[in-house]
C-alpha cells in the first residue's frame, strides 16, 4: 500500500509540473505569402524553448520548428504549398532537457495567398536551335529578380535557371536535346529574399531544331605587322568557324622561318593579348608568359580582365623556325556556336634573316578527329626602304602588298616589286 502510495504522489507532482508550463496565448498569423507565412503568440516568462507543429488541413502527417528561442514571439513557416489551408499549434518547454512542457496551444488556420506578387505574363520563346532557345517575358517593374524552370515536356523532373535580376526580360535555355519538345515556366522575387514569391506562370512550349552539322572548315590567316627581315614585330594568329562546325580540338601552327626572342622572357612578362567572339559573349584577355621550358621554349599563359587564368599554350624555337601548339577545353557537345579567336604577339617574333617568302603550315584538328591544313606566305624584305622609281624597264614585275597579296600600283603606299629575275625589292611610293 505504501509503495502504490508513494507512486501516486510521485505522479501527482509530475503531472502538476507539467501544469506550471503554460502553452502560449493569442496565437495569430500574418505576412502571409504563397510558400511562407508568419506565426505569433504573445511573449512569456519562465520559458526555455517553444516548438511549433504544422501541416496541410485534413492532413495526418505534421512538420515541427524545434528549439525556438524563449525570447522570440514569431516565426516563420516556409516552403509551404501555395493556396492551401494550413494548421498549426505552440507549445512551451520550461527546462533544459524537455521533460517540462505545456499541452498544445489552441490551433491557428491559414490560407497561403497574396495579392502582393503578381504572376509574370507575356512569356514567349525565339531563336530555337537544336541545343538551345531563348526565353521571353514582360518584365514587372516592382520585380527584384526571376527564376525560370524547364523541362523534357511530358516529364516530371525540373531544371531551373537563375537568377535573372530586373529588368533583364530573356534567358537562354541551354545544353537541349535536338528535335525534342520542352515547356519552361517563370516566377519572381519581389524583395531580395525567397520569401515574396509568385506563383509559376503558365507554361509556354517549343521544338528544338534537327541538328545539321557544318563540314569542318576553319578561317585561317596569319599575318605580321612589318616585313623586314631580321626585325622584331606583331605576329597576329587569327581563326574562325562557321555555327555547327566540330568544335577545334588541337591546333599547331608553325612556320619555316623566323623566331620566338623567349630568352629574353621572365615569367609574367606581357607578351600580347587575345580578342575571342562567340554569339553570345566577347572575351579580351592579356597574355603573360608561363613557365619558361627552356631556352627556346616557354608555356604563355592567358588571363581574363579579372586576372584569372583562363587558358595555357605553348611556344617553342623549332627547326627552324616557330611552333604554337594548343588544346581546346571540351565544352560537352563537340560542335560550336561560330567564333572568331585572334591571337596577337607584340614583338615577341623575329622575322628571318633571308629575302623570299615565309610561310605558316597551320594544322588542326577536330575533336571529331577531322583533320584541317592551311598554308599562309608572307613576302620577307632584307633591302633598305627607298624612294625610288622602277629603272628596270626590260624586266617583268609582279606587285605584292605586304600580307604578300598581289595588288596593283597605288601612291601612298608600301608595295613588294618581284621582277622575273628574281630580285625583290620594297617600294615607297610617295604623292608628289
Amino acid at each position: 500500500m505504501k509503495k502504490i502510495i508513494l507512486m501516486l504522489f510521485c505522479s501527482t507532482l509530475y503531472y502538476n509540473s507539467l501544469g506550471q508550463c503554460n502553452p502560449p496565448i493569442n496565437v495569430f498569423n500574418s505576412n502571409i505569402n504563397y510558400y511562407n507565412a508568419d506565426v505569433n503568440w504573445n511573449y512569456q516568462t519562465n520559458i526555455n524553448n517553444y516548438k511549433i507543429r504544422y501541416k496541410l488541413v485534413g492532413s495526418t502527417s505534421w512538420s515541427y520548428k524545434n528549439n525556438i528561442d524563449s525570447l522570440a514571439t514569431t516565426e516563420n513557416l516556409n516552403n509551404l504549398m501555395p493556396q492551401n489551408f494550413y494548421l498549426w499549434q505552440i507549445r512551451s518547454y520550461c527546462d533544459t532537457i524537455g521533460t517540462n512542457y505545456s499541452q498544445w496551444s489552441i490551433a491557428d488556420t491559414f490560407y497561403t495567398n497574396t495579392i502582393n506578387c503578381p504572376n509574370i505574363t507575356g512569356q514567349f520563346t525565339n531563336n530555337i536551335s537544336y541545343n538551345n532557345a531563348t526565353s521571353n517575358w514582360t518584365t514587372n517593374t516592382n520585380a527584384n529578380r526571376y527564376k525560370i524552370r524547364y523541362r523534357v515536356y511530358g516529364t516530371t523532373s525540373w531544371l531551373f535557371l537563375g537568377p535573372t535580376f530586373q529588368p533583364t526580360n530573356n534567358r537562354v535555355i541551354p545544353l537541349l536535346q535536338q528535335n525534342t519538345t520542352y515547356e519552361w515556366e517563370i516566377m519572381a522575387f519581389y524583395d531580395s529574399t525567397s520569401l515574396s514569391a509568385s506563383l509559376w506562370s503558365v507554361p509556354d512550349t517549343f521544338t528544338t531544331t534537327t541538328f545539321v552539322p557544318t563540314i569542318f572548315n576553319p578561317v585561317i590567316t596569319n599575318s605580321i605587322d612589318n616585313n623586314d627581315c631580321n626585325t622584331p614585330t606583331e605576329l597576329s594568329l587569327f581563326i574562325s568557324q562557321s555555327i555547327n562546325e566540330p568544335d577545334i580540338g588541337t591546333s599547331i601552327i608553325t612556320s619555316d622561318g623566323g623566331n620566338f626572342n623567349i630568352q629574353t622572357l621572365s615569367m609574367g612578362d606581357s607578351v600580347g593579348y587575345v580578342i575571342l567572339n562567340t554569339s553570345t559573349q566577347s572575351i579580351s584577355a592579356t597574355l603573360k608568359a608561363g613557365i619558361i621550358t627552356g631556352q627556346n621554349s616557354a608555356i604563355i599563359n592567358s588571363y581574363d580582365s579579372a586576372g584569372s587564368l583562363i587558358g595555357f599554350f605553348s611556344i617553342e624555337n623549332i627547326n627552324g623556325g616557330i611552333k604554337v601548339s594548343s588544346t581546346s577545353p571540351s565544352d560537352g557537345n563537340n560542335y560550336t556556336n561560330g567564333f572568331t579567336s585572334e591571337m596577337h604577339f607584340t614583338n615577341l617574333f623575329i622575322n628571318p634573316n633571308i629575302n623570299g617568302p615565309l610561310h605558316f603550315y597551320t594544322d588542326i584538328q577536330s575533336e571529331l578527329n577531322h583533320q584541317f591544313n592551311d598554308t599562309t606566305t608572307l613576302i620577307i624584305n632584307c633591302t633598305s626602304s627607298i624612294l625610288e622609281n622602277s629603272t628596270e624597264d626590260n624586266l617583268s614585275f609582279e606587285i605584292y602588298d605586304l600580307l604578300g597579296r598581289k595588288t596593283k600600283f597605288k601612291k601612298n603606299t608600301v608595295l613588294i616589286y618581284k621582277y622575273s629575275n628574281g630580285e625583290i625589292k620594297k617600294i615607297i611610293t610617295k604623292k608628289k
